[in-house]
């Protein structure tokens, strides 16, 4: 504050309609553009908006108690101001002065202490009215009361300002004094998650399945954690509320895949959550099975007419069923059977393919665990044909009339040849018969999804094809419309009156029209239709979530869209909750005898509150958010507790706006 050295050609006070020239005495770099404010009652005016003028002339029409405020800013900046100082001038007579000095219990606070605030004035009674500056925005604290004393949590880290504004209970006036009080809030270290696994090395139904997370943090911060199972049906369900337990355990009663998603934050974060993080695992009826080893009693090569017994090593599941199949000149198969051995009687020469398939007596699966070795009774090789790779010069995007150029590279057999096939929806559009050439070149005509089969045989295969390769690709007529990206300003708080602004990015802007539809609560109350402009705004009337719905799509599109994205704002009505207090029906606290606890908030709309205690170094949650602004505990043990209450309105989207907290002795 006050960077900027203002001087006047005349000295506070003067008479109205004076001329006063207000200039900048020091410029603190150059190309900085100025911009010149004054204030009377709570009502500002402009005198000169940004530009490079470091004076301007200034003539009052009316007495009172003015602010003069000049802005700086660069011409580059992305800020609404660089550099900022306020003065008060006085017009007319000077009137009495009523606050003498704010202050504050102390200057440096932590995230989620409380600040305690009293002003120190001349005379009794006033009337008192409290504002508060964080991040250059001014958000009103508590109106106009007799009260010279305030209590609230700090909520955002930084430099912190707060304006008490002070008048006579008589005075038609929008303030009579006012004074501004700084702090600074600390940053605090960022709660991350830095490990997340499951504790068991195998997860099965119906045993204890354990997670442990681990997590960096500013040290002595109380952290709380919370655990939320969700299935493959993207059911939820919560398995540890927020608590200072970093390792859950419980018992899965039906296997299939499930997520975990495990929240952690500051238990005095206004977030409601620092971070998160997720992990997939499968909880399995029975463990893995794995085949360690399947060998034969005799080496290859053996005679015709030999005995092989085949053996089989395998671990896992429940009840084991094998099956053993010979794949050659004569195949065999034995179908599925309880015994892990199996004797094998060669009748024929030539190669074999000995197959294990192995799977429990509950599965319906083919086989859950395969192994295959092969056996020569008349030993002949061959090499099969593969095809390595498939090179194309267009990515998946293609206009119409542009050359596709595709090229094969495959490998084995004696003598290779390549055919093609184009598709588009699933019509034949060309078919290139085989020979030497594994490379050819394609213009599509018309849009549409078009389908690449690459196929490649030997020459003296009579198969249709050895292996084979299938693509896809998409032909347009124009680029689609695509939104990149939608900007917006980040704000915490949005309230009824506030402009939203929206700026959206395409791709290929100047052929890209947009149409806005704008939602509040689900119902449709507004809709643009396209246009090429890339900025929406509006002001929010009531309460409630906005959702824009942003459709994008090419000038020479006859699609509805070709692109969709959305983006909800919640509009809040309320003040936030302050001065969160306390209070018992007990002074001495004895074992198996209630007490309860009842608390008392200022500000704030339907305000909910949320009860945990602290028992032996744990916090638990006991009570959710509700209107229940009491909760009664009954200590079953001697020992220390704490009692934490946070408080929040009911339509605050956030963990919590105010709280507070005692401890006492049970004996």
């Amino acid at each position: 504050m006050n960077e900027l050295e203002i001087k006047y050609n005349l000295e506070s006070p003067q008479e109205k309609n004076s001329k006063i020239l207000i200039s900048i005495n020091n410029v603190l770099e150059e190309k900085l553009m100025f911009k010149y404010m004054v204030g009377l009652n709570g009502i500002w005016s402009t005198l000169k908006d940004f530009s490079e003028a470091t004076s301007v002339e200034w003539v009052p029409e009316e007495d009172g108690k003015y602010i003069i405020m000049v802005q700086a800013r660069r011409e580059d900046s992305q800020k609404s101001f660089d550099y900022v100082s306020r003065e008060n001038y006085i017009i007319g007579k000077v009137e009495e002065k009523l606050i003498n000095n704010i202050g504050l219990d102390k200057y440096k606070f932590n995230l989620g202490e409380k600040v305690n605030l009293f002003v120190n004035t001349n005379k009794l009674p006033l009337m008192f009215r409290y504002w508060l500056k964080i991040d250059d925005k001014w958000e009103i604290i508590k109106d106009y009361s007799p009260d010279n004393t305030l209590s609230w949590t700090v909520k955002s880290e930084g430099k912190g300002e707060m304006l008490v504004e002070c008048k006579n209970i008589d005075s038609q006036n929008n303030y009579d004094d006012f004074q501004t009080v700084e702090f600074d809030v600390m940053d605090l270290k960022k709660v991350e998650i830095q490990d997340f696994n499951a504790v068991n090395l195998d997860l099965i139904e119906g045993n204890e399945l354990t997670f442990k997370v681990e997590t960096s943090h500013e040290e002595g911060r109380n952290i709380l954690y919370k655990f939320i199972k969700i299935n493959s049906n993207g059911e939820t369900e919560c398995i540890q509320d927020y608590s200072t337990k970093r390792i859950v355990s419980y018992v899965e009663s039906k296997s299939g895949e499930y997520r975990l998603l495990c929240l952690v934050k500051d238990m005095y974060s206004n977030k409601s959550f620092d971070d998160r993080a997720i992990i997939n695992f499968l909880v399995k009826k029975y463990k893995d099975i794995c085949i360690k080893s399947f060998t034969t009693d005799l080496n290859s090569p053996q005679l015709c007419e030999t005995v092989i017994n085949l053996k089989a090593d395998v671990i896992g599941g429940k009840e084991l069923l094998y099956k053993y199949i010979i794949e050659g000149n004569y195949n065999e198969d034995s179908g599925y059977i309880r015994t892990n051995s199996y004797d094998w009687k060669s009748r024929k020469p030539g190669d074999y393919k000995i197959y294990l398939w192995v799977k429990d007596k509950s599965s319906e699966e083919k086989y859950e665990a395969c192994e295959c070795i092969e056996f020569t009774v008349d030993e002949k090789s061959k090499e099969p044909v593969k095809i390595n790779d498939v090179i194309m010069d267009k990515k998946h995007k293609v206009l119409i009339d542009e050359p596709i150029k595709v090229k094969i590279n495959a490998s084995g057999g004696t003598d290779l040849e390549y055919g093609f096939i184009i598709r588009r929806e699933n019509r034949v559009l060309e078919t290139i018969n085989y020979d030497k050439n594994n490379t050819i070149t394609f213009i599509p005509k018309e849009e549409g999804s078009y389908q690449f089969e690459a196929r490649v045989k030997d020459k003296y295969s009579d198969r249709k094809f050895d292996c084979h390769y299938v693509f896809n690709l998409e032909v347009f007529k124009f680029i689609p419309g695509e939104i990149e990206y939608v900007l917006f300003p980040l704000k915490d708080y949005y309230v009824v009156g506030d402009k939203v602004m929206l700026n959206v990015i395409t791709q290929n802007t100047s052929s890209i029209l947009v149409n806005y539809v704008l939602r509040i609560n689900d119902h449709k109350v507004e809709e643009t239709g396209y246009t090429e402009d890339k900025r929406y705004s509006f002001v929010p009337k009531c309460s409630g979530l906005y959702t824009v719905e942003m459709y994008a799509k090419n000038k020479e599109s006859d699609r509805i869209f070709d692109c969709k994205k959305c983006i909800s704002v919640k509009i809040h009505e309320a003040l936030p909750v302050t001065n969160t207090k306390i209070s018992c029906d007990r002074t001495k606290f004895l074992c198996n005898d209630s007490a309860t606890f009842t608390v008392k908030s200022e500000g704030g709309k339907d305000v909910l509150y949320e009860f945990f205690i602290m028992e032996k170094g744990d916090w638990t949650l006991v009570q959710n958010y509700s209107k229940k602004n009491y909760y009664t505990f009954i200590p079953f043990s001697k020992g220390k507790y704490k009692i934490l209450v946070l408080a929040k309105s009911q339509y605050h989207k956030g963990s919590y706006e105010d709280y507070d907290m005692i401890d006492f002795f049970a004996e």
